[in-house]
């Protein structure tokens, strides 16, 4: 099991480069936030903006999501974030997915390589795709 950030999960829904070996790790298991929901429904308003997808196929891969991947509340996570977003400088919704690898002692798999390397001063298990 590894904790999926937004960052990998874009990368495959969107089938970006390396989108495979992100599937080779949601076959094996993975969990995201709730937030990641938001952020993927994001860039498929923004891919549906460029008619890269159509909004009946931006519906689909919102609820195939919780088919790929267990979705865990973020609220329990948001004392251990804002102290890694804090001492960090970095953004709140990166520092989530890191203090819920920190907080389950689990392996993150993400595509952000400043959010790579701060979980790694952490004790956290990246792959870095």
């Amino acid at each position: 099991m590894k904790v999926i950030d937004s960052s990998a999960l874009i990368k495959y829904i969107a089938k970006e480069e390396n989108w495979e070996k992100v599937e080779e790790h949601l076959k094996e298991g993975c969990v995201t936030l709730d937030l990641a929901v938001k952020e993927t429904a994001n860039a498929l308003v923004k891919k549906a903006l460029k008619s890269e997808v159509n909004s009946e196929t931006a519906k689909e891969i919102i609820n195939y999501l919780p088919r790929i991947v267990r979705i865990t509340p973020q609220k329990e996570h948001f004392s251990k974030a804002l102290e890694i977003a804090i001492k960090n400088k970095m953004a709140i919704y990166d520092a989530l997915f890191i203090a819920l690898s920190v907080n389950t002692d689990t392996p993150l798999l993400t595509s952000d390589e400043k959010q790579a390397k701060t979980s790694k001063e952490y004790g956290v298990a990246v792959t870095l795709i």
